[in-house]
This record gives structure tokens, sequence and C-alpha cells, in this order.
């Protein structure tokens, strides 16, 4: 009977916690329902751990194999939060973490091949309103470790 009952709990726990987890994200918090950006261009969004909007997910298109450059600026540099670029079938490529206290996370020179692509903005703790923007060829800045790579092939 004791084990009957842990089990409930944690089930009831763990339902309540994923259900209301993203229960304000206006429905971009799955990759199916990805709202697409543009190369070159911004992208305004909003993220909040506290008012249940943890997850956004927004895809892209790279016409041909090119350097990327992503930059994320955040009003609320206090933020918690990471971006994931994944390929067309949900797998990792690169995981951008927030450098809190910075208004501007620049990701300079990531090698994609031709394809689409997805990024996975996560507010682990906080919120901000943020602005997105993938520009293409290669910038002056620092390439970090483990951007200067290829994406799997698709």
């Amino acid at each position: 009977m004791r084990k009957i009952v842990v089990g409930v709990l944690i089930s009831v726990f763990t339902c309540g916690c994923f259900g209301v987890m993203d229960e304000k994200s206006g429905g971009d918090h799955v990759r199916g329902k990805a709202k697409e950006v543009l190369l070159n261009t911004t992208h305004d969004d909003h993220v909040s751990a506290d008012d249940g909007d943890h997850t956004d997910w927004k895809k892209f298109n790279i016409p041909a194999e090119m350097k990327v450059t992503l930059d994320a600026y955040w009003d609320d540099p206090s933020v918690d939060a990471l971006i994931r670029v994944k390929d067309q079938f949900g797998g990792a490529i690169f995981e951008l973490k927030h450098e809190r206290g910075k208004m501007r996370d620049n990701w300079p020179n990531m090698k994609m091949r031709e394809g689409e692509f997805y990024l996975e903005v996560v507010a682990k703790r906080g919120a901000s309103v943020y602005t997105l923007e993938l520009t293409t060829g290669a910038s002056g800045g620092t390439v970090r470790p483990g951007t200067d790579t290829l994406a799997p092939p698709e």
C-alpha cells in the first residue's frame, strides 16, 4: 500500500510540474510549433521561468554550408538561460549558455551545413525579453571552443 501511495504522489508531482512549466508559452514551447527566424534579421520574444514560459523554439534554414553568428540580446541580463542549436531531428549541435550579467551574448563563426535547424531558448530561472540575430558570414569575434565544427550530416 505504501508503494502505491508513493507512486501516486510521484505521478501527481511530476505531472503537475511538467503541466505548468510552459502553460503560458503561447504554443512555441515545442519544436513542432517553432516560429521561423530569418537570417540577417532580428527576432524578439520573451521567456519567463516564473510565469510558465520556460521554453521557446525557433527554426531557421541554411541555404548552403556557411558560417553563422548568433547574437542574443537580453533586457534582463540576470536571467539564467541557455540556447541550444539543434538539427532537423532535434539532435543538439551547440549549447550556448547565457553569461549572466551581460546584455549581449555572441557566438561567432558556427560552421553550419545546408538544411533546417532549430534554436531552443530555455529560461532556467528568471525572465527576460530577448532579441535573436543570426548573421551569415565570418565575424571578427573569437571562436568559442566547440563552435568551429560542422553540423552533423542530415
